[in-house]
């Protein structure tokens, strides 16, 4: 058994609201080797600790594996204390790391962000380890995507780490073919990518035994009847989610009544929505809940008739696959997306939902297939979203396929 650590600052449980991809990979990969996950103490997500904010390194065993939590300062926004989080991290990872009594054969580092990875990649070299990198989003490209090109100086220095990562990894660890294509473009190999998706662990999901009672009780509980047609949005509320698009729409079926938008989640940008919402006399029409774990949101998403997906109309997002994605699948339920790219051609290809992006189909199209589907206006197919998930984006299928690749970079001497 080979000794595998894999660094993400934003790793979680299943208790909390956020992606568990490294946690799930990590509960597979135990079972064929000995995995650290490393994260931090301060959760993003809900922006509280884990534990106290004095500690500095605390371990947990979990489902066969390590999972060390590293202390950090705590922020609200997107300002210069996260700056700072991120930046501390990295350091605190790589001190910690040095004084470890094991040396990892694979050493997995994770952005964003990219200090985290860049802090991997050094202890790597130290430590002489097979690195690896993951790339989630590309970093800085998405952030001048969605902020512009303001902050020059950290946007060269993030750019030149971006370089030296690519560089030096043994893999890159790419979650969709946008991402993969956009590396290459920057003059990297294509053999030097690894492709491994988002996904979903179907083992630990419980769907509902009995979907029509429960959905009905849910409703009740969110004060949602039966005859309403909901469009359920579950994830991020930030700048990059664009999620003011859909509370348009919603003004423009004011006087449709029985359609709601349920919005579930947290971020930056929720105040300021649900103040447009209230300016707009939407009250009753755009509901808005709080994140809930991971293990609970298929409660919520069965009380949906569609699910909506939308970001940022710019070009990274055009490969984007949101984890998400896979959740709502699940439930065979119509996609509602306006994100071109590799998340419609997904949807196309698989007839699982419907497209249509502002600057395309105009602002009354997203409005107007709400409406048709509300009234059954809308051609519907049978939606196999469980069958497309299982054999496609499992993740202990995954984490095999990445438990050979990590076994043949060992065996081959990278």
């Amino acid at each position: 058994m080979k000794k595998v650590w894999i660094v993400n600052q934003y790793s979680v449980t299943p208790e909390y609201p956020a992606s568990t991809r490294h946690y799930e990979l990590a509960k597979y990969l135990a079972k064929r080797h000995t995995i650290t996950l490393w994260g931090s103490n301060f959760i993003h997500h809900n922006k509280t600790y884990r534990f106290s904010k004095w500690t500095l390194i605390k371990k947990e065993v979990l489902e066969g594996f390590r999972f060390l939590w590293i202390g950090a300062i705590s922020y609200k926004d997107n300002g210069v204390l996260r700056f700072i989080n991120m930046f501390l991290f990295a350091i605190c990872f790589f001190v910690a790391g040095l004084f470890q009594r094991e040396r990892p054969d694979v050493l997995i580092g994770s952005s964003p962000p990219l200090f985290t990875a860049f802090s991997a990649m050094l202890l790597a070299k130290v430590r002489k380890a097979v690195f690896i990198l993951e790339v989630r989003d590309l970093w800085p490209d998405s952030l001048i995507d969605i902020a512009g090109g303001r902050h020059k100086l950290l946007i060269r220095l993030l750019r030149w780490m971006e370089q030296v990562l690519y560089r030096e990894a043994d893999k890159i660890i790419v979650l969709t073919e946008g991402i993969g294509d956009r590396i290459q473009q920057k003059g990297i190999s294509q053999d030097k990518l690894f492709f491994l998706a988002n996904g979903i662990d179907i083992e630990t999901v419980t769907l509902p035994s009995d979907p029509s009672h429960d959905r009905q009780k849910m409703r009740e509980s969110l004060g949602i009847s039966n005859e309403d047609f909901v469009c359920m949005y579950a994830g991020a509320h930030g700048p990059a989610n664009d999620l003011v698009q859909l509370i348009y729409a919603m003004e423009m079926l004011k006087k449709e009544q029985r359609i709601k938008i349920v919005l579930m989640g947290e971020g930056i940008e929720k105040p300021k929505l649900q103040q447009i919402t209230k300016e707009k006399g939407l009250g009753e029409s755009v509901l808005f809940l709080s994140a809930v774990s991971k293990s609970n949101v298929h409660k919520y998403l069965n009380c949906a008739d569609a699910f909506l997906i939308c970001l940022k109309d710019v070009p990274l997002f055009e490969g984007a696959l949101p984890n998400k994605l896979f959740d709502y699948l699940l439930h065979e339920k119509l996609i509602i997306t306006t994100v071109r790219g590799e998340l419609h051609n997904f949807l196309q290809r698989f007839n699982l939902g419907v497209y249509g992006n502002i600057k395309e189909t105009g602002e009354h199209y997203l409005p107007e297939v709400i409406r048709k589907l509300a009234y059954g206006r809308f051609p519907v197919s049978n939606i196999s979203g469980k069958d497309i998930v299982s054999k496609q984006f499992s993740r202990e299928n995954q984490a095999d396929t990445l438990a050979a690749m990590m076994e043949e970079l060992i065996k081959n001497g990278r």
